[in-house]
């Protein structure tokens, strides 16, 4: 596939190339983000295995956080931390086996998905706080007010409210992400799995309830994927090479190549640095909800093995977020490397076609 994206001054003893390698380039940069991708697994089972708690002490380390909250003054500022009643593995199970025993039966099939869809979107009156929590997120987004916004979706707005909430609430259900919620100020954990990551979330709310500096940071998380997609698609669609010559800077049009020519031979470090607020505020978090539960130890509230596994979820996730850093900024160095080399080899073959046409012609007018 080619695909034609600006274009620099033609030189007459060379012919017009066009771009080469944005497909191939673009599966370079999958294959290269894979391993970061699966490092986030051992992670993951880290953290959840950290997190699994006796009865016992999940009742302590409720005590705790609500007392970190108190302690902080989180409290005061309307920050409260809730649970999600996680859906059970025999309810998995059992929707595994409907859909293999009924695959040709689409009544039996609809129902198997009907009863579960209502298992994962069904909240009980203890779980409305949280909901509530979500839906006040869902309707402070950006995307949310645009779409409000178009008469057809105006009257619907309750409905997708409560719809987008539910959407985020299914990762607390299947035990798979605990988080702190901003606009609703608000920490929620799954019932079950991570819950040791509660006093992680207790950080974000600090950030988010501090200084101006830490705020910074936490707006800017969405640098972290808009900037690297830009990135890489530019430096693909840019047909010159990282090791071509700078242009004379005499015209608009040379300077806009230049700066595209450099930021496609920085691409990997450029990627790498939007993710690295993201990375550091979560750093941060980490270290104060450390700090706040090691305090919480030292009064007698919180035990040492509970604090161990704090820290081990701590791990877990900051693991996963630095992988992904590194990982984006590698794998997109990768996939310009590849572009480069197929540009290369075809203005090669290109130029070579072309001076034999030239010397063929010079050979007929002699």
């Amino acid at each position: 596939m080619s695909i034609s994206f600006g274009s620099t001054p033609a030189k007459t003893n060379e012919p017009k190339y066009r771009n080469k390698g944005y497909l191939r380039g673009q599966m370079a940069y999958s294959l290269a983000a894979t391993p970061a991708s699966l490092i986030s697994i051992p992670a993951l089972s880290l953290m959840k295995k950290a997190s699994k708690l006796s009865q016992g002490d999940s009742i302590i380390l409720k005590k705790a956080a609500q007392e970190g909250l108190k302690r902080t003054g989180l409290l005061e500022k309307g920050v409260r931390a809730y649970s999600v009643q996680e859906i059970s593995k025999k309810d998995i199970k059992n929707l595994i086996n409907g859909l293999r025993q009924n695959k040709e039966n689409p009544e039996k099939l609809f129902s198997a998905f009907e009863e579960f869809g209502k298992k994962i979107t069904t909240y009980s009156s203890e779980e409305q706080p949280a909901l509530e929590i979500m839906k006040k997120e869902v309707a402070a987004s950006k995307r949310f007010k645009r779409l409000v916004k178009i008469p057809m979706f105006s009257e619907m707005k309750d409905t997708i409210t409560d719809a987008g909430a539910k959407s985020q609430g299914l990762m607390f259900k299947l035990g798979m992400n605990a988080a702190y919620f901003p606009h609703g100020n608000g920490i929620i954990t799954p019932s079950k799995t991570l819950q040791t990551s509660i006093f992680h979330e207790m950080g974000h709310a600090l950030n988010n309830n501090g200084g101006v500096i830490l705020k910074t940071l936490q707006k800017m998380r969405p640098m972290a994927k808009i900037v690297p997609a830009i990135v890489i698609t530019d430096a693909l669609l840019n047909k010159r090479k990282t090791t071509d010559e700078k242009l004379p800077n005499n015209s608009v049009k040379n300077v806009i190549q230049n700066v595209r020519d450099g930021i496609k031979k920085h691409a990997g470090l450029i990627s790498a640095a939007a993710m690295l607020p993201m990375v550091v505020e979560e750093g941060i978090a980490s270290l104060r909800g450390q700090k706040l539960a090691k305090g919480l130890v030292k009064d007698g509230i919180l035990s040492k093995d509970l604090f161990k596994k704090i820290k081990l979820t701590n791990l877990g996730g900051f693991t996963t977020y630095a992988a992904t850093m590194v990982g984006i900024g590698l794998a997109t160095k990768v996939a310009v490397d590849v572009k480069d080399k197929i540009q290369a080899k075809y203005e090669q073959k290109k130029l070579a076609k072309f001076q034999a046409r030239q010397e063929k012609a010079a050979a007929k007018r002699a």
